[in-house]
């Protein structure tokens, strides 16, 4: 007899939407995690009273995501404020405007571009895995603010720093979806209670159902034989060395989901158990060159320096200095217990990997000597802050950079081909949303494959 019926790697959104669908399904879950900590790279941390999250910042799930499998698993993902507006800032002028200035002059174009959008279907969106948005739009309209609508949406949401470079089925996936569900090109939210609340919740869940949590636990393998996967051999306390793994424990189960990202799951799956073509899609997307990176900044003041209003989210495509492209919003807006009281703070992300040094330590530190140069810049009141952290996502990355060719077919099943039981339940393989979401879809993805039928009809909620 096995030790379980599946065993989770990573206790992330994808790890933990997996475990908790899973468990209240009736199946013995193991989730094993390598950190101390809840959440991947979503967790929050406490810094002199400030709640800086080290790679989530706002969820995008208009509720057929992360919010169903919640309602799925007897929970409740409450909606906190969202967003109102999109200011942009405008490199030419050097000043500030709202997007809806961009289109509204001819609002018909864009109605007609949404009409279609909600008319496609999802399979044919798929087409477009190796072609740059602007081409589809291009269909409907030649509105140059229609195409700006949806290409600072792209750079907003962190997916592709070249903003005329973005794969037009994953940034229309979104839209399509944003459209129908909540009737705007964009929703993003702040969960209710914050985010250790939400993987707590997700963690709870999976205990209350049988299963177990182990954090602090390091795999050193998953164990594969006669094409099926057999376990996971997990790395001893006091192991020094990556390969000491002759007396690591061994867990057994008929199913493994990995949570890993593909720069990282080729050290704990043995890649001659895989396809070669499949490790070459998996060593191709690993390369450097396509890791999204970019230099964040949490600064606070003691007034707010909104452009329209204190919900907005702010993007702009070429900064002052730096030439890069990024976003900024205030946490503080959507959730005032993440900063002391009559405080103001704010995250902003200024995006790297178009220089493809995201290695080069000095390099790094010039771009955010620019970047804070840039923000003060376009909100001077930054210049009179009284808390400033700089944060570095590089490794563990945001993901996987979302060019034509790089997205959708193009990149490894979530199913290993040739063993079974094997899951890869990543947002750097096939997947489509938006950070914590498209996390959490991609375990829902591979928990309704396990259990071999839909959890909830599929027109309530696109798969992969």
């Amino acid at each position: 007899m096995t030790d379980y019926d599946a065993i989770v790697i990573g206790a992330g959104a994808a790890g933990l939407s997996a475990a908790a669908l899973l468990a209240t399904e009736g199946r013995r879950v193991l989730v094993v995690e390598r950190s101390n900590f809840l959440g991947g790279r979503g967790m929050a941390t406490n810094d002199e009273g400030y709640e800086l999250n080290l790679g989530a910042h706002l969820l995008e799930d208009p509720g057929s995501g992360i919010t169903r499998i919640f309602q799925h698993v007897g929970k409740e993902l409450r909606h906190g404020p969202h967003n109102t507006d999109m200011p942009v800032w405008d490199h030419v002028a050097e000043a500030w405007g709202s997007i809806r200035d961009r289109y509204s002059g001819d609002k018909d174009q864009l109605k007609k571009v949404i009409k279609a959008l909600v008319a496609t279907p999802y399979e044919e969106l798929e087409k477009w895995d190796d072609r740059p948005m602007r081409d589809w739009i291009s269909q409907y309209t030649d509105h140059e603010g229609v195409s700006d609508l949806f290409e600072f949406i792209s750079v907003m949401e962190c997916m592709t720093e070249d903003w005329w470079d973005h794969s037009a089925s994953d940034n229309l996936f979104n839209r399509k979806m944003h459209y129908s569900e909540r009737r705007m090109a964009a929703y993003s939210f702040w969960p209710e209670g914050g985010w250790d609340k939400l993987f707590t919740t997700l963690g709870d869940v999976v205990v209350d159902r049988g299963g177990e949590v182990q954090l602090g636990r390091r795999v050193s393998r998953v164990l594969i034989a006669g094409g099926e996967a057999k376990g996971i051999a997990l790395a001893r306390p006091d192991a020094v060395l990556p390969n000491e793994i002759f007396h690591d424990e061994i867990i057994t189960a008929p199913v493994v989901v990995s949570t890993l990202p593909v720069w990282h799951v080729l050290q704990i799956v043995p890649e001659q158990q895989l396809p070669d073509w499949y490790v070459s899609q998996i060593k191709y997307l690993a390369q450097d060159r396509w890791r999204i990176s970019w230099a964040g900044l949490y600064i606070a003041t003691e007034e707010p320096v909104a452009v329209i209003d204190r919900q907005e989210i702010a993007t702009w495509l070429h900064s002052p200095i730096g030439r890069t492209s990024g976003f900024m919003f205030e946490m503080t807006a959507m959730d005032p217990s993440v900063a002391p009281e009559g405080r103001h703070l704010y995250v902003m992300g200024s995006m790297l990997h178009r220089f493809n040094r995201g290695r080069d330590i000095d390099f790094v530190k010039q771009k955010f000597d620019e970047f804070e140069k840039d923000v003060e810049t376009m909100w001077p009141a930054l210049r009179d802050h009284v808390f400033k952290r700089r944060h570095y996502t590089y490794d563990p990355s945001f993901g996987v950079i979302q060019k034509p060719g790089l997205v959708g077919r193009f990149r490894p099943h979530w199913k290993a081909p040739n063993v079974s039981g094997l899951y890869f339940a990543s947002e750097t393989f096939k997947s489509r949303g938006i950070g914590v979401d498209r996390a959490a879809r991609a375990g829902l993805t591979c928990a309704e494959d396990i259990l071999g039928r839909r959890l909830w009809p599929l027109d309530e909620g696109w798969r992969y």
